[in-house]
């Protein structure tokens, strides 16, 4: 169960729109609950009373108007509605004792849903309802409704009907997934590439920075629905650090392997050397081996050539 609260200043419309009367729409199907501290049963009368209590004071805003929404396929029987109605109003701080209320059960959506009317001004002549921090107040009085009555709990981050929107839910998964996959590629390290590889999948992307160009916000949208960063589990702060952790892992890759080229070349060159000197070596050897034979005539040899006639020129 969630809830959605506004703060108004005519009971009037405010009532005709919970009895499904709003001027210029077609009357919604809607059903009067309960009302708490009222006389009349339609929603002019019920406004008029109202007005009466609120004109004794100050108050400007006297309308407090909360809708209860349940998930899609939830069943609530009338009773539980009655009870989280009534728990509801207790906890705010608006005890119906004390407040003027009336509860209309709407039947115009595919979820269970009902508008809470709230008089601000008591009866009694107190301060009127607090309606600082409205928002957390009915997350918190939810969930513990939720809890007492034994109803289904929707996931903590959402807070919103259009969230269990199937449509919504399928883009939801697929921008996620599209975006995680973009992200661990070392090859996306900024935003406009980062933009790009979206823009491939069919998703489109808006990135809000602020004056120092620190990512501060993000937005995607793919078949025609729009989503925020934070409802695909990635925040501006957190893309933004991915990115930068994609610039260092590319930077070390390059420098890598320009370590590893230079390695090389300096190996090639290195093995370049050693050939020559080995070529050189081998020259030298055979210059000494033919040295050595020259030196190391035999004996034998010697005195043949000792031997051997001179030739004397003929005349």
């Amino acid at each position: 169960m969630i809830a959605k609260t506004s703060i108004g200043r005519s009971f009037g419309s405010a009532l005709e729109y919970g009895a499904g009367l709003k001027e210029g729409k077609e009357k919604k199907p809607s059903q009067l609950l309960g009302a708490s501290n009222l006389g009349a049963r339609d929603p002019q009368g019920m406004a008029a009373e109202m007005m009466a209590v609120a004109d004794s004071s100050r108050c400007q805003s006297p309308v407090w108007h909360t809708s209860l929404n349940w998930a899609k396929g939830e069943e609530v029987q009338k009773e539980q509605l009655l009870r989280a109605a009534s728990e509801y109003c207790r906890q705010i701080g608006a005890d119906p004792t004390r407040h003027q209320v009336a509860i209309y059960q709407h039947h115009d959506r595919p979820h269970t849903h009902i508008h809470i009317y709230i008089n601000r001004v008591p009866l009694d002549g107190g301060p009127a309802l607090d309606t600082s921090h409205n928002y957390a107040r009915n997350v918190k009085v939810c969930q513990a409704i939720t809890e007492q009555l034994g109803m289904r709990r929707l996931p903590g981050q959402r807070q919103s009907l259009n969230d269990h929107n199937p449509q919504k839910q399928s883009t939801r998964e697929y921008v996620q997934e599209t975006l995680k996959t973009a992200l661990v590629s070392p090859q996306v390290t900024t935003v406009e590439q980062l933009g790009e590889q979206l823009r491939l999948k069919g998703v489109e992307s808006q990135f809000k920075h602020d004056s120092r160009g620190v990512l501060v916000g993000c937005s995607f949208r793919y078949d025609q629905m729009a989503v925020k960063g934070t409802e695909v589990g990635h925040k501006a702060k957190q893309i933004g650090q991915q990115l930068s952790l994609n610039q260092q892992a590319q930077h070390q890759s390059q420098t890598a392997w320009d370590a590893l080229f230079q390695g090389y070349a300096a190996a090639t060159e290195k093995d370049r050397w050693d050939e020559l000197a080995k070529g050189y070596q081998q020259t030298k050897q055979e210059e000494v081996k033919q040295n050595i034979a020259k030196q190391q005539k035999t004996p034998e040899t010697e005195e043949k050539q000792q031997k051997k006639p001179k030739q004397r020129l003929g005349l």
